[in-house]
């Protein structure tokens, strides 16, 4: 595995604070205070409050809030009430200190000389952290200038009720304590460390931004005293003196790994694209009421980069960043017994490079999903379920019933040299092999170059499933084919054999059809639709093929269609659900890509991959292929056309292949799978549809129970006369139940399984 793609993932910037929580001194989560208060559960909005403000009663009343200043709303229309926000989860969520446990006192002695803001806050991490803690107030009373907030935005019964807080911790306080500096070089003697939160001292000093401390000596200080007036910046150098503390006294250095105390500047850049604008919300009284909250609380975006989230259903559904998914990765690939739970997640994936479009950053799945599902086939670990049928259907487009190369016909069935090679895909062939010979026959007329035609598959399933080895064989096929052919320029029908091709057979000239028809112009027997509005749906597998985009356009345009571009498009666009093979692998996973795209487009679609034409239109949405707007006699008809069943389509790759060859090179093929059915197999619709979700081919059945009847192998139920099959063909085992009857042989279920069937034992019909 390439160390380098999950590095990638580390940097990904999901779980970065957003701006505001950045900017806070404490970095207060205040998405997470606005999500709760959203649902009107205030006493959770507290708790986040109190999470990182130690006096939160207090602060939350009186806090300057500077991280409004830094709210992207600020751009569109007016800042998060973030200060209003805190108070009123204060007023309504509010909850006694509950005393933590305190730790033994054996870390050492500290001294605090001020019982304000900061002397405070830093009192009570100390306490915390186990430190025997003394406080020295020069007055009668804690608080410093909290009092000077008493009456204008908090009782002083509030202020009472939260200073008593420091009752129930270990801290000592000593009142009426004016420490001088002859003072406080004693305290240095008495104490490991001090810390100074006076607001004022008798002389400079000189304290560290960072650490606090005052030159080398054990004595740190904070609040007013480093020139900040702030509220919640006392609190801030508070909690940073204590960390500060610990680690003079422990013998750590103070600056290591710091850059995040403090207020700092997030790699977060929200995108508010979509965000619509909003009003702040302006209060009836002294603090918001509860209603008044929750719609301010609105009005906060949760910032958080989403942007490969909000555009892929995979990473939706899976509720997965890159961070996290490259993390889940990496502990499936260090699984050495046990059960590998990103199986399913890793056979989700489109492999589409959507997200790395998204991402800011660039960082994408795509290559790292690649080099684990290789890996994991490698090592013998992937499912043979995942991939198992779509390899099979590869296995069938390269065998004898649909692989062929030939060069263009010639009126006396000589051979001559050709430019190019037309190669229209295995997936065009089973969906709408009449397109195929159509189109072979316009560029013959058309392209005095010559065109030959070559039928298979590229090997995009074997890309896909990690399979390295099909993937070196097939590369090294049409290497071979094309060498001998005089190396021609390919003609591609399909987006995937393009994909393919860029990244396996870069040296091999290649144009796609579209681009071809713009060129050269359209059939004279393509219809004309003046005004009808169609979505393109570019196909994921050319998200970087500009001319391809244009090409589709310019051929739309001239057969008088009007495009309204969705916002997913070109180098953005989405993926049908067929890529990666998640299709197979993942069914329900498929339907979601087909659906989320579906939902975006208030049109009629326009695509140019027959897989992406096949399962829009299975979920019901009117989708044109192009060579529907050119080719069809119905184009309307065409819109909603559902795709052949599984064996349907290895009979139309076949049966192209056929009528081809006989049609225009007068040959005879060797094989002929339309011829079938011999066995007069009778199959019902609703076992139709259990073949297609369990990938069942009709010559399975034939197979077994062709073999049953042969081998005698097979379980007679007298009840209802019918016969219960099985035979394991490679990896799968399939079971058929059958009558048979004077009109045929009726199936009455089927199933398959990937798991062995013991072959002892077997009743005999």
């Amino acid at each position: 595995m390439n160390e380098a793609l999950f590095e990638a993932c580390e940097k990904c910037i999901h779980e970065e604070p957003a701006a505001c929580a950045a900017r806070c001194p404490v970095h207060v989560d205040v998405a997470a205070l606005a999500a709760e208060m959203e649902k009107s559960d205030f006493k959770k909005a507290y708790k986040i409050l109190e999470k990182r403000i130690p006096f939160a009663g207090i602060i939350g009343m009186i806090c300057d809030h500077p991280c409004e200043a830094a709210c992207v709303r600020g751009g569109l229309d007016q800042p998060v009430n973030v200060s209003e926000l805190e108070r009123a989860a204060v007023s309504y969520g509010h909850t006694p200190y509950k005393k933590y446990d305190i730790l033994p006192k054996k870390k050492g002695k500290a001294a605090v000389v001020g019982g304000g803001v900061s002397g405070l806050t830093a009192a009570f991490e100390l306490d915390k952290k186990g430190f025997q803690v003394t406080v020295y107030e020069q007055t009668r009373r804690l608080g410093g200038r909290i009092w000077s907030y008493e009456g204008e935005r908090i009782g002083r019964e509030a202020i009472e009720e939260e200073l008593q807080t420091v009752g129930k911790l270990g801290v000592r306080v000593n009142y009426d304590s004016r420490i001088g500096t002859e003072d406080l070089n004693a305290l240095t003697k008495e104490y490991d460390a001090v810390y100074l939160g006076t607001g004022e001292w008798e002389e400079a000093l000189y304290i560290h931004p960072e650490t606090f401390q005052v030159l080398d000596w054990p004595v740190f200080a904070g609040g007013r005293l480093t020139g900040n007036d702030s509220v919640i910046h006392a609190v801030s150098s508070g909690k940073r003196a204590a960390v500060s503390m610990e680690r003079y006294i422990k013998k750590i250095s103070l600056t290591a790994s710091r850059e995040r105390e403090g207020s700092f500047v997030t790699p977060l850049n929200y995108n508010t694209e979509d965000v619509e604008p909003s009003a702040r919300i302006e209060k009836t009284r002294e603090v918001y009421t509860e209603a008044e909250a929750v719609k301010e609380a609105e009005r906060c975006l949760k910032c958080r980069c989403v942007e490969c989230i909000k555009a892929c259903s995979h990473l939706q559904r899976f509720n997965v960043s890159p961070k996290s998914y490259g993390n889940q990765i990496r502990v499936n690939e260090n699984v050495i017994m046990g059960t590998r739970y990103a199986n399913k997640m890793i056979n989700s994936c489109a492999m589409c490079g959507l997200c790395g479009e998204q991402c800011p950053l660039d960082i994408g799945m795509r290559d790292l999903v690649r080099q684990t599902r290789e890996s994991m086939t490698e090592k013998g670990k992937m499912p043979p379920s995942a991939h198992d049928f779509a390899l099979k259907d590869m296995e069938f487009s390269n065998s004898s019933q649909f692989f062929m190369v030939k060069p263009p016909p010639t009126p006396g069935n000589g051979n001559t040299a050709a430019a190019y090679l037309f190669y229209p895909g295995c997936q065009l062939s089973a969906s709408s092999p009449e397109y195929v010979e159509k189109t072979y026959r316009y560029l013959l007329s058309t392209i005095e170059e010559g065109v030959g035609l070559m039928l298979g598959c590229c090997g995009a399933p074997a890309d896909w499933a990690g399979r390295t080895d099909l993937m070196r064989e097939s590369t090294e096929r049409f290497r071979t084919i094309w060498t001998e052919a005089g190396k021609p320029a390919f003609i591609f029908a399909c987006s995937s054999c393009i994909s393919i091709f860029e990244r396996y057979l870069p040296e091999i000239p290649h144009v796609s059809l579209w681009e071809i028809f713009r060129r050269y112009g359209l059939p004279e027997s393509a219809g004309k639709k003046h005004g009808h509005i169609l979505n393109v749906h570019d196909a994921c597998s050319t998200r970087h093929r500009s001319e391809v985009h244009e090409s589709v356009r310019a051929v739309a345009a001239e057969l008088g269609y009007q495009i309204e571009e969705l916002k997913y498009s070109g180098v953005k666009t989405k993926c049908c659900g067929y890529g990666g093979l998640v299709y197979f692998s993942n069914r329900e996973q498929a339907d979601g890509f087909a659906g989320d795209r579906i939902k975006e487009s208030k049109a009629d679609l326009l695509v140019y991959c027959s897989m992406c034409k096949d399962l829009f239109v299975d979920q019901g949405k009117r989708t044109f292929h192009i060579l529907d707007l050119i080719f069809a006699e119905d184009p309307e008809e065409a819109a909603l056309r559902k795709k052949p069943n599984l064996s349907r389509r290895h009979e139309n790759r076949a049966g192209f292949k056929i009528r081809i060859l006989r049609e225009l090179w007068g040959e005879e093929p060797e094989t002929d799978l339309t011829q079938r059915n011999k066995l007069n197999l009778v199959i019902p619709p609703e076992t139709w549809e259990t073949m297609e979700k369990r990938f069942i081919l009709f010559g399975n059945i034939e197979e077994v129970i062709a073999h049953s009847r042969m081998s005698g192998k097979r379980f007679f139920n007298p009840e209802d006369s019918s016969y219960l099959a099985h035979l394991r063909i490679k990896h799968v085992t399939y079971w058929v139940r059958y009558a048979e009857k004077e009109d045929g042989i009726h199936i009455m279920s089927v199933y398959s399984h990937r798991m062995e069937v013991k072959e002892d034992g077997v009743n005999h019909g």
